[in-house]
């Protein structure tokens, strides 16, 4: 099993988790609340539940879409997502790199870090002494402070 491809044993255990919550909302429900309230403070625990989960969604579409292919493993540092243009610059592409590294710790792990190494690797150092930045809750990537601290370093390396 490649790296690359999802791994479906956290999202099966965050879904059966999102059903006991589910289920015991309903089951504390019927012992607690009166009668008359009951389906008005059932339909708020499944429109939270709800909400919750179409977070999750999202945050997976919008994922898989800034995931490189799992078929082509050997070139996952390069994007394929922007077409080829001659008025994209090489200073707009690591500008726009950097843009969704801020925004995704996914995009950051599969497209920017290996360039970093990569970029180590040619400067003559092994990439084992690079730190990598943590992401940021919600499934953004590092901050842009963390990030200029890592290039600040691979720059004094140099």
């Amino acid at each position: 099993m490649s790296s690359h491809e999802p791994k479906w044993g956290p999202a099966l255990a965050a879904a059966l988790l999102l059903v006991i919550v589910l289920v015991a909302g309903i089951v504390l429900i019927q012992f607690l609340v009166d009668q008359p309230y009951r389906p008005a403070a059932i339909r708020l625990i499944a429109a939270s539940v709800l909400l919750v989960a179409v977070f999750r969604v999202r945050a997976f579409v919008r994922a898989s879409t800034e995931r490189p292919p799992a078929w082509d493993a050997e070139r996952a540092g390069e994007a394929r997502w922007a077409p080829a243009s001659s008025a994209h610059t090489q200073f707009e592409h690591f500008h726009d790199e950097m843009k969704f590294s801020v925004r995704s710790q996914r995009y950051f792990e599969h497209v920017l870090w290996p360039r970093l190494c990569e970029l180590a690797r040619v400067g003559g150092e092994p990439a084992a002494w690079l730190d990598r930045p943590p992401g940021r809750r919600f499934g953004r990537g590092p901050s842009l402070e963390a990030l200029r601290v890592l290039i600040a370093s691979l720059e004094r390396r140099r």
